[in-house]
């Protein structure tokens, strides 16, 4: 093994150590409050509520990066700090607030929704949204029922209010919106009251789960 090929899969095998050893200790997030007890948050702590939502990972082939996803799950708590912060920046009145609380408690009821910020080294891989991606997303509770999500879209929003609500954007990123709807028996899909959520990006070169932990 000689000259640019020997040093070719030295330093293959080098990032392919590197993807390992961070897959090995991927970040331990905090346990999260799944029910909707009241909170009491203002505009200034949705940042570090956001931080609490959101779950980061990577997947790596061979020297690429096949997919990176952040994905924030639109769970109550969040939506809580959501309308604090955005009845502050719009200056909403007490009953447009009043509007937005109760057509976000609504979809938090009904649904699992999550805003998905992906990128890939091959653009053409980051298409989550079309029927024949590679890649199959899922939701997965606690007790290995499997949920298929009624739409992934991407959502192109306004470049302010991402930079504020969804900072995880690069230059490089797609926004998704990935909705799945609860369904009305739980023995089907326990969903949040299981325990635990898993986001499941899967493909023929491996899988992302990005896993939510309740603390009750």
């Amino acid at each position: 093994m000689t000259g640019a090929r020997g040093a070719r899969m030295a330093c293959a095998g080098l990032l392919v150590a590197c993807a390992l050893a961070a897959g090995c200790g991927q970040q331990k997030y905090a346990d999260v409050d799944f029910s909707e007890t009241p909170r009491d948050y203002v505009g200034k702590d949705y940042e570090r509520v956001y931080e609490r939502w959101t779950r980061h990972q990577k997947m790596i082939e061979e020297v690429d990066v096949a997919l990176e996803v952040w994905a924030t799950y639109k769970s109550w708590d969040f939506r809580e700090a959501y309308i604090e912060r955005y009845a502050e920046i719009y200056s909403l009145s007490d009953d447009d607030k009043k509007t937005l609380r109760g057509a976000q408690q609504d979809v938090a009821r009904t649904t699992y929704e999550f805003h998905v910020t992906a990128q890939a080294t091959n653009y053409k891989w980051n298409d989550l949204e079309k029927a024949n991606s590679a890649w199959r997303t899922t939701l997965v509770d606690a007790l290995g029922h499997e949920l298929a999500p009624v739409s992934v879209r991407v959502e192109k929003l306004p470049g302010p209010y991402e930079d504020v609500f969804f900072p995880s954007k690069t230059p490089f990123t797609r926004g998704y919106a990935i909705r799945f709807d609860a369904p009305a028996d739980a023995a089907t899909f326990a969903g949040t009251k299981s325990g635990t959520l898993t986001l499941r990006i899967a493909s023929p070169v491996g899988r992302i789960e990005l896993e939510w932990h309740g603390n009750g």
